[in-house]
């Protein structure tokens, strides 16, 4: 049920309710990954991890793990298999113009950054890496070192996929600055035990799509736009199986929200909303999302992520 105060679906601001653009520099790349593991009862859980409140970005929020590229990220995709990887992947990143250095950067990134902050690495053929040499990797990079040039771990992005790209609104919700995220997929490495680092991530969650979803709507946890509507795409398969031959087939999307407020409230639009510039609906749910006390929503109901 629409609430009073909601914008019209159909019907435009008055050009002074929308605000003028809060940042507007370029967005700083950056990667993410969407870690999932099988789960017996639900297909698949997703790991996502607690910003701490004193962060100046999504602070407080549940997020997946990710970051910044740094300038030495392509270097430890290279030496982790991506001259393997991109000939099978190529094909997938071309509608978005990307080329292979800036993809190598982006593949590093998650390498790094899911390291850093959850304390898991891919490696080759699976193998299960040397707890001390891990742990040591792990701190140096924590401490600010540099990925060594000669890793004691064989790492691998071979089965890393891209899936969607986010780009963070001239308005931005939750972040004092503006990032372009591309999502990557990923299971889980076995035998890895996930840890936060106790300073990016305060706390590791592992839950289903629909139950994190159903976490945000009832205020125990607190889920940015990307999150909360790649959580509802999550939720539409039924396994790692069929969420990876999804990936596999399909260029990832993109995604710019807009930023508007309207009567005290903070609406974010989507592709395929009336208020968008691009009519082609890219994913499924809701058209748009609407903010109270810090809260999105679908304006018509949570319903609505699974329509």
């Amino acid at each position: 049920m629409r609430q009073t105060g909601d914008l019209p679906l159909a019907t435009a601001p008055e050009p002074t309710n929308e605000p003028a653009p809060a940042e507007t520099s370029t967005p700083i790349l950056a990667a993410s990954v969407i870690v999932v593991r099988p789960h017996a009862q639900h297909g698949f859980e997703v790991l996502l991890m607690e910003r701490s409140a004193s962060s100046r970005n999504f602070a407080g929020a549940l997020v997946f793990p990710g970051g910044k590229v740094d300038a030495g990220d392509a270097a430890i995709a290279q030496a982790a298999g991506f001259e393997q990887l991109w000939p099978t992947q190529s094909g997938l990143w071309a509608p978005q113009h990307m080329q292979a250095d800036t993809v190598a950067s982006l593949y590093g990134a998650v390498l790094r950054e899911t390291l850093e902050e959850v304390g898991l690495v891919w490696t080759a053929a699976a193998q299960l890496p040397e707890a001390a040499a891990l742990q040591s990797l792990r701190q140096a990079l924590l401490a600010g070192l540099p990925w060594p040039a000669s890793s004691p771990i064989a790492t691998s992005v071979l089965g890393l996929q891209p899936f969607s790209r986010w780009i963070t609104p001239q308005v931005p919700n939750f972040s004092t600055k503006r990032f372009d995220t591309w999502f990557l997929l990923a299971q889980a490495p076995e035998g890895q035990l996930a840890s936060a680092d106790a300073c990016e991530a305060t706390r590791l969650v592992w839950d289903t799509p629909q139950g994190f979803l159903h976490s945000h709507q009832q205020r125990e946890i607190l889920l940015a736009p990307p999150q909360l509507m790649t959580l509802a795409h999550l939720s539409r398969f039924a396994s790692i199986a069929a969420l990876q031959s999804y990936a596999a087939g399909q260029a990832p999307y993109c995604i710019a929200p807009v930023s508007i407020d309207h009567e005290g409230q903070r609406i974010v639009c989507f592709p395929g909303d009336p208020l968008h510039s691009d009519a082609t609906v890219w994913m499924p749910g809701p058209r748009r999302l609407v903010m109270r006390n810090r809260w999105f929503e679908p304006v018509g109901g949570f319903e609505d992520l699974w329509r």
